[in-house]
């Protein structure tokens, strides 16, 4: 072979190599943010979670004292809440779930640019912690999913607003790991983000849900251990038996859960007359007299009803719950009344306390068979009634509870629980909540635009 074709060759060699490296460096580069962001998620998760449980054990601290105190700290914290968030972090609202559902919609750019940012994030959890401290009905699951979108997403904010996938891939990853890394449930987050956020598969976006949800769960392991969210259990239920609990849970759960996502749609979206007023015109005197109302509760509850419901589904689940037959019912009414304050809040924790609760209740009408079986029954049902997300109400308590012998009785409530849900009404909590947002903040945005065309 001539000298020069010799060197021509070597040259198109070198070309190459030099061009695969760049390129290689090149996606190193662009996913670098992408793990990055997923490592900060777990980080959040394991500060939010201790947070969590020190506000929780702060205002134990103060109920233990005197009860009567709750009369004065939970109206006050909620207060609080709302006029930080009307003041200071506008992009904080909500439960965090419907905010992160509301952002996968196309041409929510500004929206995105609202409550996908860091301040948001920060607000989210210290307005979160601040509702916790007060005693309210609210847990940390829920908010985190939001957080862990505007991490994602203010971390890759140039490629997400250049490329409408890449955005859409961020917000799903964001919330998958922030799922997996509260719960300690990385099959529950994968899931979460498919059936809930999306409602569907997403190929795009698999790879980085994938990576997001390990980097996400390894941070939070290295951390806190691994750990069962709600204990473990080597609770069975014999079918032939006991396969009468699979219906009875799944109706009693998907009726109450159906009941209890139109409620809070409504709510949300109009309160009776005098009561809307106010939560329009005085939100921070609103939120003090729901604060009223939720620390009345759990003065009348002996203090059961107070927090996130975390404590009291794990004692439940794990000691049987005896004495607390009516926990079920007040913890409902404190969850609605902490979610209609307009603190920000989330209820995904709370359902689950609430279906520990009903599965307690529907214990006691079958004796005969394992009460835990029927607790984690009763969990699911609800919380897949709430949501209409059956798959990923029965991972999450699987994973929860390390329940793997109870994988068919857990799916069999879900899907009743949630088809039951369905025939009572067709739209589904998060989803909805996410539309409402989505129609207020087109109409702020209309009304904005219509102002500055005004000569």
């Amino acid at each position: 072979m001539p000298d020069q074709q010799v060197a021509k060759l070597l040259r198109h060699r070198i070309k190459r190599r030099i061009r695969h490296l760049y390129l290689t460096a090149a996606q190193w580069r662009n996913r670098f943010p992408i793990w990055l962001a997923a490592i900060l998620i777990g980080l959040v998760a394991c500060v939010f979670s201790a947070g969590s449980r020190l506000a929780h054990t702060l205002f134990e601290s103060i109920y233990a004292h005197s009860p009567w105190w709750s009369l004065l700290v939970t109206p006050l914290g909620l207060g609080l809440s709302v006029w930080l968030l009307k003041t200071f972090f506008p992009g904080a609202l909500g439960g965090g779930i419907p905010q992160a559902i509301a952002a996968l919609e196309p041409g929510t750019l500004l929206l995105r640019e609202r409550i996908l940012t860091l301040k948001a994030a920060l607000g989210q959890v210290f307005l979160t912690l601040i509702g916790i401290a007060s005693g309210a009905t609210f847990g940390y699951e829920g908010p985190i999913v939001q957080v862990g979108a505007a991490i994602k997403y203010s971390l890759n904010r140039s490629a997400a607003i250049r490329n409408e996938g890449i955005s859409r891939s961020l917000i799903l990853a964001g919330g998958a790991a922030s799922v997996a890394a509260a719960f300690n449930a990385p099959l529950a987050g994968i899931v979460f983000a498919i059936e809930e956020m999306s409602h569907g598969f997403d190929q795009r976006a698999t790879t980085t849900i994938l990576i997001s949800v390990i980097l996400a769960g390894l941070t939070a392991m290295s951390i806190e251990g691994n750990y069962n969210y709600f204990g473990i259990t080597s609770v069975t239920l014999d079918l032939q038996q006991g396969w009468i609990a699979l219906p009875v849970c799944g109706l009693v759960g998907g009726f109450i859960g159906g009941l209890t996502s139109k409620i809070m749609i409504r709510m949300a979206n109009r309160l009776p007359g005098p009561l809307q007023r106010m939560r329009l015109h005085y939100p921070v005197l609103f939120a003090i007299a729901c604060g009223l109302v939720v620390a009345s509760i759990g003065i009348a509850s002996g203090g059961t009803t107070f927090g996130t419901g975390y404590y009291r589904a794990r004692e439940i689940i794990l000691q049987g719950g005896d004495g607390m037959a009516s926990y079920g019912v007040l913890k409902w009414l404190t969850m609605l009344v902490s979610f209609i304050s307009g603190a920000p809040g989330g209820t995904l924790a709370p359902s689950l306390a609430v279906g520990a609760g009903v599965g307690l209740n529907i214990s006691s009408l079958l004796p005969q068979l394992p009460q835990t079986a029927l607790i984690l029954l009763g969990m699911v049902a609800f919380f897949s009634g709430l949501t209409q997300a059956p798959m990923t109400g029965f991972v999450i308590v699987m994973e929860m509870s390390d329940s793997s012998t109870m994988i068919i009785p857990l799916m069999a409530s879900a899907f009743i629980a949630a088809s039951v849900s369905r025939f009572m009404s067709r739209k589904a909590l998060y989803p909805e909540l996410a539309r409402l947002l989505l129609r207020r903040t087109r109409f702020v945005e209309a009304q904005i635009d219509q102002a500055s065309r005004a000569p």
